[in-house]
């Protein structure tokens, strides 16, 4: 919606000149939410992986005709494979399962053992690598159980091969097909994990690509023994490329350096870029006294502070102060705060710097040598390559090299190359000073300052808000938003540039407003209460991260948002009992082993289809086969849980407050009562209005002269929070304003069916100034404190 005034000689509001509404797409697929783009990609990686293995069977076929395992003809190669179905329970001796058995200990005809081996690529198993089997992985989640279940089961039965072990568990019942198929079991079996204990829910086997290929030279091993003349090395190789290459991970795209658009930018592992962060951090410390007055750091308690923290990961606040030896009682850091106790140390540095892997040797060596080693440590994914490269080119032990495996290094790319970073670097040791005088003493006009001039139309959004979104390729063969890169939320993408062709037409027809007030859907002015209870919320929820993500670490999982968001609802379930979180809807004791098997799920409480509540508080942990019987229903809906229904309740009242009414019987309709906006649509628009005020600003110069002549900061961009908005509309009558008041109470919610009341919003926020938020904040507040 959009409004525009006219305004009297003092700027206050007078007349409406024109107003209307532009209506445009989310960019989501209304039902699930999801990016529309999300739809057309899965489809492109399913065709490709589907076409990626036509041509690769293609290929398979046409080397074993060559080498005489399969019959060129295609009549005769179905004949075959028709002979060789495993659904024959007249042949059981040539089941293809068989085959793969029979292959090991016994001479084949060339077409069998061709039958057999073309099997194998069919099915040839889940290809891991060395970040995926990281020690935060090792042995978790549904796929490594399925694989530890194999494996147990194989030594169980003697099984030399996958093939032979499928073989064995069909035996020659034709109905036992389904015994050699992947399948999910959904309730734990009797058997047991590699740590002993019992298995959890999951895939009752799963393959490896490992087993598959070493099946691969079983079979050709022995059968060369029969046909040395046919089966020989060079063909086995040929073979074995064919039917077992995979391409690597597509590496991610590098953006180019902001300031020298020639190079690519710094990974984050990168020395060079460690030091940098460290040192334009610790320049950016300031030392808050009593008094509440701001001293910048010396040179020298600078370098203190810079070589206590290139040792560790990390650094308290505390011992910063300990280290400077502020005396003053009270004093502090400019940066510290509940929400924030510590400083990040060199995340490279430390951990390679440890006597246990490099010791004082890493100091020693050249920047290029450090970026080498470090490179192949993030980059290279055969465990048994590394090792062997740590140890005969880094000239580390194998102890050493085991450790150096194992360290965690920062991913991600940073927003300058090399000569800019080296450059603005050597200011910064110079010197206590920013970043931004850093480049401008380096000859680099720093990104991160707007420059005072105005644009007279707004550019693409990439012009202005380049350090509010993720890089770009800087490609000038690239599409523009690859190559300047481009916000990831679809909805506040198509939003800012909505907003910039609507800006740009007004102007072109009214002129450049004197100034632009938009909508921020937030919180109205806190006091001074509120904001130390927010400020130790956020050092709570900290804390609390912090410590779910040592859990992590104790049970070998990775520490990603994720993972933590399952511990912190499944701490919700029971928080004074961790030995009895049940699943409310099932009762079922959720364990930490079953947290992480994938047995479980995020449910939400209100169907998200039905309410688009993703909220915190409309989240709860489940048991996946709880979750299945739920479906789209609120919990008092579902008809399988109406006998055991007070059961549910019961266990619900463990829950906080704002999960716990969401089982009540009446939930749905209070729920719809109470609800205002969406919660997608809320989310989207705080977002989208903090860049839409930025975005805006860039209208207008940073700093312009005022009547009387002196120069000063001017702020055209006027931001009004959404309730703000609404309290206005209903006080002033505007609920009415549209066709359908006759039937509707002017006083009572505005009709959100009807557009228009998006125009009726922009006139509510253009009339609303500065002067009047202040005194509604401040009645707000003075209400507060009387305890109204």
């Amino acid at each position: 919606g959009w409004c525009i005034f006219r305004l009297d000689e003092t700027g206050n509001p007078v007349a409406i000149v024109d107003a209307g509404v532009r209506i445009f797409s989310d960019g989501r697929e209304p039902k699930s939410g999801n990016s529309l783009a999300e739809g057309r990609r899965v489809a492109r990686g399913m065709a490709r992986r589907r076409d990626r293995y036509k041509r690769r069977r293609k290929a398979v076929l046409r080397t074993l005709s060559e080498y005489g395992l399969m019959p060129a003809d295609p009549k005769a190669r179905a004949a075959l494979v028709a002979e060789t179905s495993d659904a024959r329970p007249d042949r059981p001796a040539n089941d293809v399962y068989a085959l793969r058995a029979r292959a090991l200990d016994e001479k084949l005809p060339l077409h069998h053992i061709g039958r057999a081996l073309f099997h194998l690529q069919q099915r040839r198993g889940f290809k891991s690598n060395r970040k995926a089997d990281r020690k935060d992985n090792n042995e978790k989640g549904a796929i490594a159980l399925g694989e530890d279940r194999l494996v147990l089961e194989m030594q169980r039965t003697g099984a030399r091969t996958l093939g032979a072990f499928l073989a064995g568990r069909r035996g020659h019942d034709p109905r036992a097909w389904g015994h050699v198929r992947v399948r999910i079991d959904i309730d734990a079996d009797d058997s047991v994990g590699a740590d002993g204990k019992p298995a959890r829910p999951g895939y009752n086997f799963y393959p490896q690509r490992k087993m598959l290929e070493d099946e691969f030279d079983c079979i050709w091993n022995a059968q060369a023994a029969y046909w040395p003349d046919v089966l020989t090395d060079a063909r086995k190789a040929h073979l074995f490329r064919v039917m077992f290459y995979q391409r690597p991970l597509k590496a991610p795209t590098v953006g180019r350096c902001s300031f020298n658009p020639d190079e690519l930018r710094l990974a984050k592992a990168h020395p060079l870029f460690q030091a940098f962060r460290l040192y334009k951090e610790v320049n950016e410390l300031e030392i808050v006294m009593p008094d509440q007055s701001h001293r910048k750091l010396t040179l020298d308690q600078r370098n203190e502070l810079i070589t206590k923290l290139r040792g560790v990961k990390s650094a308290t606040f505390k011992s910063l102060r300990a280290t400077l030896k502020l005396s003053e009682r009270g004093a502090r850091f400019n940066k510290e705060g509940e929400a924030r106790d510590k400083l990040l140390g060199d995340e490279v540095y430390s951990v390679l710097s440890a006597k246990a892997i490099f010791g004082n040797r890493w100091t020693r060596l050249p920047i290029g040598r450090q970026w080498q080693i470090v490179e192949k440590l993030r980059d290279e994914p055969d465990p048994f390559e590394l090792h062997r490269w740590l140890v005969e080119d880094a000239g580390l032990s194998d102890d050493e090299a085991a450790a150096a495996a194992d360290v965690k290094l920062p991913e991600g790319y940073g927003r300058l190359g090399p000569t800019a970073l080296a450059a603005m670097l050597e200011e910064l040791k110079a010197e206590v000073i920013t970043e931004a005088e850093a480049a401008k003493r380096a000859g680099y006009d720093h990104a991160l300052a707007r420059v005072g001039d105005a644009v007279d139309l707004l550019p693409r959004y990439q012009e202005i808000l380049e350090r509010r979104i993720p890089p770009g390729t800087n490609d000038p063969d690239d599409d523009y938003d690859i190559r300047k890169g481009r916000i990831t939320n679809p909805t506040v993408h198509i939003a800012l540039n909505q907003l910039r062709a609507v800006t740009n037409r007004l102007i072109a027809r009214y002129g450049k407003p004197e100034r632009i007030h938009i909508e921020l859907a937030r919180e109205l002015n806190q006091s001074e209460e509120q904001k130390r209870a927010a400020t130790s919320r956020n050092a709570r929820n900290r804390r609390d991260a912090e410590r779910r993500s040592g859990l992590l670490k104790e049970h070998d999982q990775p520490d990603n948002g994720f993972n933590r968001q399952l511990l912190k609802q499944w701490e919700e379930l029971n928080p004074d009992n961790p030995l009895d979180r049940r699943c409310i809807y099932s009762g079922t004791v959720i364990t930490p082993a079953v947290l992480f098997s994938g047995a479980v799920d995020i449910d939400h409480i209100l169907p998200w289809s039905r309410t688009l509540d993703d909220g915190q508080a409309n989240r709860l942990l489940c048991t996946r086969a709880a979750n299945r019987e739920k479906r789209n229903h609120a919990p008092c809906e579902v008809p399988q849980w109406a006998d055991r229904y007070d059961d549910i309740l019961a266990r619900a009242q463990r829950l906080p407050p704002n999960k716990r009414w969401r089982f009540a019987h009446d939930a749905m309709a209070r729920f719809e009562k109470d609800r205002d906006f969406l919660d997608r649509q809320l989310t989207d628009t705080q977002y989208l209005a903090r860049l839409a005020h930025d975005y805006l600003g860039a209208l207008y110069p940073d700093e312009e002269p005022d009547g009387d002549g002196v120069v000063r900061r001017r702020n055209h961009v006027v931001v009004v929070t959404g309730r703000m908005t609404e309290m206005l509309r209903r006080r002033w009558g505007l609920n009415g304003i549209l066709p359908d008041h006759n039937f509707a109470d002017p006083t009572k919610a505005k009709n959100r069916k009807d557009h228009r009341h998006h125009a009726v919003d922009a006139a509510v926020i253009g009339a609303t100034s500065r002067s009047l938020l202040k005194r509604i904040a401040d009645a707000a507040g003075s209400g507060e404190a009387q305890g109204a």
